[in-house]
């Protein structure tokens, strides 16, 4: 009776514990189906490359885009060591419709971002869906919370290796600098990732694609000097929101502990201030940097935070290639492969 008793006890409390869990991970494990099925839908619904280039699917132009991939590829392994992975053998067709956006937050008064933790990457501060109403929901029980949050639309992503990540047809509408650039970012992280470390991640990406892209390009004067230039409006822009950052970032010190009303019209009027400045800045392609501008007064610190994760990096990582690798980036990535 007693061995029995302890059994009950023992099944109630696994019954209970297995209960829980699912309460505390309901929403994360939707969560994780809704983002597989997104995923898996594209995958389904692809064609191998080679199938596509003996139709009539594609125009010259697209076609001639193609063969710029598979030359980004095969110098992504055999000048720079990238890993060789199966990604962008399959082609799919967007039908001029976007299919991924990710939402991203950060406290209002501190540059703090909101992070999810999913299995194997670890701790992530942003979150993808392909389903952009259900994003906007997220995006608003954010914002509820009281978190400064943003929605964008996104135009490639990676799976890490784990499956064949496919080209996108929006992908096709970039020049050949542009193309260079997102691929050799998204091939990287199939080279490297560390879990739940994402500004780390993307800076990475982000400083390798466009020291890549610089190399590739060395031969096509036009499009190398067309991303020479966009890559200095980059720095330059970069270089004033993160002025701004530290500004906002003496705001919110200043106003700590004050009422929420006094520390909102100081960030408001502080973010005004940096919209302002934001039309003054000498670039080559303004234009590329409107919707940016906007972004700074309705995103708010969820923007900042956003241009940190991706290049807040970057001065100290050159100074890392320069003075540890000598500008060897082949050796920068033999490195951090292993």
């Amino acid at each position: 009776m007693k061995v029995r008793s302890i059994l009950r006890l023992l099944l109630s409390a696994i019954t209970i514990a297995c209960f829980m869990w699912l309460l505390m991970y309901a929403e994360l494990g939707l969560y994780l189906v809704k983002i597989s099925y997104g995923q898996i839908n594209i995958l389904l619904n692809t064609e191998k490359i080679e199938d596509i280039l003996k139709s009539d699917k594609l125009s010259k132009e697209d076609r001639q885009k193609i063969g710029w991939i598979e030359e980004i590829k095969k110098y992504s392994v055999d000048s720079l060591g990238y890993k060789h992975t199966n990604n962008f053998t399959t082609y799919f067709n967007q039908h001029n419709q976007p299919i991924l956006w990710i939402v991203t937050a950060c406290k209002p008064y501190a540059f703090e971002a909101y992070e999810w933790s999913f299995p194997i990457v670890g701790s992530v501060s942003y979150k993808g869906f392909f389903n952009k109403s259900t994003a906007e929901k997220e995006r608003f029980k954010l914002y509820m919370q009281g978190y400064d949050a943003d929605i964008s639309e996104v135009s490639a992503w990676s799976t890490l290796g784990w499956l064949p990540d496919p080209v996108l047809s929006s992908m096709l509408s970039k020049s050949k600098a542009r193309m260079a650039n997102l691929f050799f970012h998204e091939l990287f992280h199939a080279t490297y990732y560390a879990p739940s470390s994402v500004d780390v991640n993307e800076n990475l990406a982000n400083f390798i694609a466009r020291k890549a892209t610089l190399r590739f390009l060395k031969n096509d004067t036009v499009e190398l000097n067309k991303f020479l230039k966009s890559t200095q409006d980059d720095s330059i822009y970069n270089t004033f929101i993160f002025k701004g950052y530290e500004r906002l970032k003496k705001v919110y010190a200043q106003n700590a502990g004050k009422e929420d009303n006094l520390r909102l019209a100081e960030k408001e009027k502080t973010l005004a201030s940096i919209y302002r400045e934001s039309f003054d800045v000498k670039l080559h392609y303004p234009k590329r940097y409107k919707e940016y501008n906007k972004q700074i007064l309705f995103v708010k610190n969820s923007f900042f935070i956003d241009a940190h994760r991706y290049d807040g990096l970057s001065d100290s990582l050159n100074e890392v290639f320069n003075k540890k690798y000598g500008g060897n980036l082949k050796k920068m990535i033999a490195d951090l492969k292993k």
